[in-house]
């Protein structure tokens, strides 16, 4: 008797999941769609507020359309199960969208491979690669992304420095390639703090990305408690994915209020560059392993020069610290990437 039971209950929850599922699919049908493959499935809060700007811009460019952004965990498993459901069930109305950051790269293969598989799979769409930073180390990798991406007729990738640019022209001759700046740059001058500040923030990854050495990151620590008390963190933080999911806005916004409450910040990490310009606090950048930060720099203009500098000499950071807090700040900026590159995204596609 037991065993019908379970019987039973096994096939109830087969029937439900398929209804369920039928359910979506139906849905997709009857409405305009923008996909969007690739969302970050970690903690790293930097890439999380790619996907809050993400779903924040396409749905001031596009009104009417569903943002649906799916991680690149649940496409790549089954053998691209998901992503193959999807191809089958979406509408010509719909848009495709690949996630931005660091993906465009051999240094992370689960990515890289969703944005072929992507490409593969939606040869007859248009397809948009939002901004990317663009390197690979092994030639066999890029010589494979050189075929797959040239292989697509309307790929327009966005390239998120100079370098990647460079890259990008010469990797992708036949892909569309468009210069523009990470999209959580929309973020700056949309948020204004009054808090006191004090002390500074070491706002540094630990990873492969990473250049300097504990012992010169302890070194440049203790050299800048000469000046002020000092905090370190890093983007990436210690939480259930989940509890991201469900909480990132809220998550986002008391990061930025908290680098507000600080008088400087050093980062190696391009998104604690940017979180520090949302709180509009004044940012040193050094470098890591790649040219993310020396080229992602150039993207800040002039009237933003007091705020933020790149310093490739670890042994100046110190003085450009000692600058900062000779400086009078009001500690606001204008929301000028929100403005000149991200206000009409729509034209600039279509275009």
């Amino acid at each position: 008797m037991e065993k019908i039971r379970t019987f039973c209950e096994r096939v109830k929850t087969s029937i439900n999941y398929r209804l369920g599922l039928l359910w979506y699919w139906c849905r997709l049908k009857s409405r305009k769609n923008i996909f969007v493959f690739g969302a970050p499935f970690h903690t790293n809060m930097g890439d999380n507020a790619q996907s809050y700007c993400i779903e924040k811009v396409l749905m001031a460019s596009y009104p009417g359309y569903k943002i649906r952004i799916y991680e690149t965990t649940d496409l790549i498993s089954g053998d691209f199960m998901l992503l193959r459901e999807i191809r089958k069930f979406c509408n010509p109305k719909d848009k495709i969208f690949l996630h931005s950051g660091y993906h465009t790269t051999d240094l992370y293969m689960w990515e890289e491979s969703m944005q072929r598989m992507v490409i593969s799979l939606f040869v007859d769409r248009q397809i948009v690669v939002l901004p990317q930073t663009i390197f690979y180390q092994k030639e066999e990798e890029k010589e494979t992304a050189r075929k797959i991406y040239n292989s697509h007729p309307n790929l327009l990738l966005m390239c998120r420095d100079e370098i990647s640019y460079k890259l990008a022209e010469d990797i992708f001759p036949n892909c569309k390639k468009m210069l523009m700046p990470d999209i959580v740059t929309t973020m700056i001058g949309t948020q204004h703090y009054q808090d006191e500040r004090k002390g500074i923030l070491l706002c540094l990854r630990n990873d492969k990305e990473a250049l300097y050495s504990e012992e010169q990151i302890c070194a440049l620590k203790q050299e800048l408690e000469m000046i002020d008390e000092v905090s370190i963190s890093d983007t990436t933080i210690s939480m259930d994915m989940e509890q991201v999911r469900k909480h990132r806005e809220n998550i986002l916004f008391e990061i930025w209020k908290e680098y507000a409450g600080y008088r400087a910040i050093v980062t190696d990490r391009y998104h604690g560059t940017i979180f520090s310009l949302i709180a509009g606090t004044p940012v040193v950048v050094i470098s890591s392993i790649d040219h993310k930060l020396s080229s992602g720099v150039k993207w800040f203009p002039d009237s933003f020069k007091e705020y933020v500098c790149y310093e490739p000499e670890l042994d100046n950071v110190g003085k450009r610290i000692e600058h900062i807090y000779k400086t009078t700040y009001n500690y606001s900026l204008p929301p000028y990437f929100l403005d000149n590159y991200y206000a009409d995204l729509k034209k600039k596609i279509e275009e």
